[in-house]
């Protein structure tokens, strides 16, 4: 609610904004367009774009530099962009004919469309706007930085802030640029890439090296530890999660890090545990009253009135040798917590004189008994979303008290989506769809591949087919995707 809460006055305050800028223009007030002419600001409908050549004599600076390693550092880019082409576009058909699969796995497409509150979480649009802009800024400057060793004249550069998204721009002379050899003007819609993959490259070392770099002071890859929990959360309490509890397993699935902790919430999620317990624990503590089948299918053999009483089957009665009931009602905090050991497996094995019960949950109620290092273990009853949404945890475990988590965490979730957005858009720029660098890429390969066998008109029709296709092929896909997470 928050975030939809700051979505709504961002947008008004666009509003506002472009009213403002209509309003001035109209009247022809000039100190106000006087002042967009000297920033480069203009203001349009949910958008702010920036426009400056300031930065015009650096870049000519830096892209005079050593023509010799710059010419092999844009020829590598030239290589390593080529070489992407043909592994971006399999990836586009293979995620596209994956959605349209009867023999699609669940596993995750690698070209995805992100969306704030879909696939991605929408409390984590800071580290969207910053890593993008990031990326998109480095990608402009290999452009830019080409075009100066290639003699190609940068007129400006800028960025474009659509809505809560920032995008970095170049401008240069496209009269030079198309005038140039096929191969060289390559280089320069190549570099963007090439920028992009070293910066993935890069990110991913750092964020791998991040356990080591962060050893002195935190413990990583043996539990994790909660670092927020919100208030109304249901697993608040006495006997509830506390930040700083580390947790180091879910049931008989061992934690290890962040990955691990929703991995087998995951996979728990689907299973119904069951527990050995002793039958003079059964026979004690049973309050069982007449079955009841409820509509949904479940088992009642509990009284409404009580309160933490849980309606336990016995799995193995056929091969019970005790008289122990098919049904127990009994109080399952306290019934989980002497059980020493699981019996999910089948058959349901459990040490001698103990025997194995499992708690008739509904279909949205899940069991998970959570094991804390130096406490009792933690059991919680319900939905996993709600686990999922209010619990924050992370894989750095402090070694001194006074240490906090959130320096390793922010850097880690940093450097993450910087990969994820500098390889996305090393992917989908490269392929060859309209406003895409790919576009240009893969007109100018047609060029130097057909240039003495067809027509330069013939030429144009055939990269104009393939763009379109390609184009396509895209937006369909990332519908089908959004379609898909929003329906879920």
């Amino acid at each position: 609610m928050e975030i939809l809460v700051g979505l709504i006055i961002i947008a008004a305050i666009y509003l506002w904004a472009f009213f403002m800028d209509r309003f001035f223009k109209s009247c022809s007030h000039y100190a106000y367009i006087q002042f967009l002419k000297g920033t480069g600001l203009e203001i349009k409908i949910f958008q702010f774009t920036w426009t400056t050549s300031a930065f015009n004599k650096l870049l000519y600076k830096w892209g005079s530099g050593p023509s010799t390693f710059l010419n092999l550092w844009f020829n590598l880019g030239l290589c390593s962009s080529l070489l992407l082409l043909p592994a971006a576009i399999y990836l586009l058909l293979t995620a596209f004919f994956q959605n349209f699969s009867s023999y699609a796995t669940n596993e995750e497409n690698m070209i995805q469309p992100v969306v704030p509150g879909v696939n991605l979480p929408a409390s984590e649009i800071g580290y969207y706007s910053i890593t993008l802009l990031l990326s998109s800024i480095l990608h402009e400057l290999g452009h830019a930085l080409a075009s100066v060793q290639e003699d190609v004249h940068v007129i400006n550069v800028g960025a474009n802030v659509l809505f809560i998204l920032p995008v970095a721009y170049v401008n240069i002379s496209s009269d030079k640029l198309f005038s140039l050899n096929p191969w060289k003007r390559l280089k320069i819609l190549c570099a963007g890439v090439w920028h992009n993959l070293l910066i993935a490259l890069l990110a991913y070392l750092l964020y791998t090296s991040l356990p080591s770099l962060f050893s002195p002071l935190f413990l990583h890859g043996n539990g994790i530890v909660v670092s927020h929990i919100e208030d109304k959360s249901p697993i608040v309490g006495d006997r509830g999660l506390h930040v700083g509890d580390k947790i180091l397993r879910i049931n008989e699935c061992d934690v290890q890090d962040v990955e691990s902790w929703y991995r087998c919430l995951t996979t728990l999620k689907l299973t119904k545990p069951a527990f050995c317990i002793e039958a003079d624990v059964v026979h004690n503590m049973d309050e069982s009253v007449h079955l009841k089948h409820l509509e949904n299918g479940i088992v009642s053999c509990c009284h409404s009135d009580n309160k933490g009483k849980l309606c336990f089957e016995y799995l193995d009665s056929k091969d019970s040798i005790l008289e122990l009931p098919p049904y127990a009602c009994l109080p399952g905090r306290a019934v989980i917590e002497v059980s020493t050991n699981f019996c999910t497996a089948d058959p349901h094995l459990c040490p001698k004189d103990t025997f194995c019960f499992r708690p008739v949950l509904t279909n949205n109620t899940n069991l998970f008994r959570i094991k804390r290092l130096g406490q009792i273990d933690v059991i919680y009853i319900g939905p996993v979303y709600d686990l999922v949404k209010t619990v924050m945890v992370s894989s750095y475990v402090p070694k001194y008290g006074f240490l906090r988590t959130e320096v390793p965490d922010m850097t880690t979730k940093f450097l993450g989506y910087l990969v994820m957005f500098s390889m996305g858009l090393a992917i989908v720029n490269i392929l060859p769809c309209i406003f895409m660098d790919g576009q240009h890429i893969t007109n100018t390969l047609l060029h130097i591949l057909f240039s003495n066998h067809l027509r330069t008109t013939h030429i144009k029709v055939i990269s104009a087919i393939v763009t379109a296709s390609f184009t396509f092929l895209l937006l369909i896909h990332c519908t089908v995707v959004i379609w898909a997470k929003l329906k879920y």
